[in-house]
């Protein structure tokens, strides 16, 4: 039989919503399956399928569709030891439904805690991973994760706040901050147009973030779209890192065709470092990377996919040292940024101005301007990091803003 490598995946998944009052369960859900990938002639082709029993089939026809691929000296992660995160809760049953309601409860009472109206999305689920490969790969994990989203308007006031963690966690808070954000956010106005200093919160900065990661794409660089080189030089207070062994919700003992995970710099002291390859991606371009692989679902083609992104903590003990500048929390906007280019353009719907010690709440505004000069033009890193799903970071201020309202 010809080399070939098996991806399975098991995973069970319920979501819960309260929204005008009412409880409802928005999906529930499991699938199983095989990813299969094959070489022939030095070309790779992929197939699935649902059942064990239909494998050798499967990898006969990843090894047919093969032939129109482009050639390359591609070849299955060899056997190598990896240590496993601890990303696994047994105690997260998709199919605890009265768990489930109980946490959806907890948050929704943190929401209401000042008397707003709130709206909660939760979902949970456990899933399992295994693959081998005829080069002697052999590696499996289990992963749980809890994620709430929660809303609440108070007044004229929106608060969001949301949680995603591979363990079970203190869900009430995450409501408490919605709340407190939108007793804040009452009354709030435009600001004058202009330029700022920003200081982004971790859920703005990981909209932001959003807008960046693609241009380390390995793919964007080989094929030349990627506005980054090795080299590059960004602020020189910035750091950044893919870790799939750092404590965010994507972390894993080795990617989806094999990689062990470990810490990687994207980025070092403001100097490019690296970009985010799969073997494919590296073999056609001839370059020894590989670690950043993913795979939607086993039933979708594995592709360049990253872990935890990471931005360590800076020097900055209190950025309210920093005098007169805008706080923002919450921003929208990231999917319609051209992502070659890095322009950008957020739709705020929650921030506050803060001006010796005042915070005045501030809505209705756009960031426009571009990524790469952003991350340029950092004033301060913050020293104590926050983890936001698959993100980690500080907040991070950013010089010379510009505020259209």
């Amino acid at each position: 039989m010809s080399d070939h490598e098996i991806f399975h995946q098991d995973e069970k998944l319920t979501a819960l919503t309260f929204s005008g009052g009412e409880l409802r369960i928005k999906e529930t859900s499991e699938f199983s399956g095989y990813g299969v990938r094959a070489l022939a002639d030095k070309r790779i082709g992929f197939a699935y399928c649902q059942d064990e029993s239909e494998l050798k089939n499967t990898i006969e026809k990843a090894r047919n569709v093969a032939k129109f691929s482009v050639e390359s000296p591609f070849s299955f992660a060899p056997k190598a030891p990896f240590n496993k995160p601890d990303i696994y809760d047994p105690s997260l049953d998709p199919y605890d439904y009265d768990k489930l309601k109980d946490l959806l409860d907890s948050a929704r009472q943190g929401t209401e805690s000042f008397g707003g109206r709130s709206r909660i999305i939760m979902s949970m689920n456990q899933s399992s991973c295994s693959l081998q490969n005829t080069e002697g790969f052999s590696g499996d994990y289990e992963r749980t994760e809890l994620s709430v989203y929660a809303e609440c308007m108070h007044g004229d006031g929106l608060g969001i706040a949301y949680l995603s963690s591979n363990k079970l966690a203190e869900v009430e808070e995450v409501g408490l901050r919605a709340a407190g954000i939108a007793r804040d956010m009452q009354g709030a106005k435009k600001p004058e147009s202009g330029t700022y200093t920003v200081v982004m919160q971790i859920e703005a900065l990981e909209s932001l973030v959003e807008t960046l990661i693609p241009s380390f794409s390995g793919d964007w660089k080989r094929r030349k779209i990627s506005k980054l080189s090795k080299g590059y030089r960004l602020s020189e207070k910035l750091t950044i890192c893919e870790d799939g062994l750092s404590q965010g919700t994507s972390a894993r003992p080795f990617d989806d065709e094999g990689t062990p995970s470990e810490k990687r710099y994207l980025v070092k002291d403001g100097k490019v470092q690296s970009f985010l390859y799969d073997r494919e991606t590296a073999a056609l371009e001839g370059v020894d990377e590989s670690g950043s692989c993913g795979r939607d679902a086993y039933d979708n083609n594995p592709s360049i996919g990253a872990s935890n992104i990471v931005i360590p903590p800076g020097e900055w003990n209190d950025l309210g040292e920093l005098g007169r500048y805008i706080e923002l929390h919450y921003a929208h906007g990231s999917h319609t940024a051209n992502l070659t280019t890095g322009d950008i353009g957020l739709e705020v719907t929650a921030a506050f101005l803060v001006e010796k010690e005042k915070r005045t709440p501030l809505k209705g505004f756009m960031i426009t301007g571009n990524v790469f000069e952003m991350f340029s033009n950092i004033e301060a890193i913050e020293s104590k990091a926050r983890t936001l799903g698959w993100f980690v970071a500080p907040r991070i201020a950013f010089k010379d803003v510009r505020i259209v309202s």
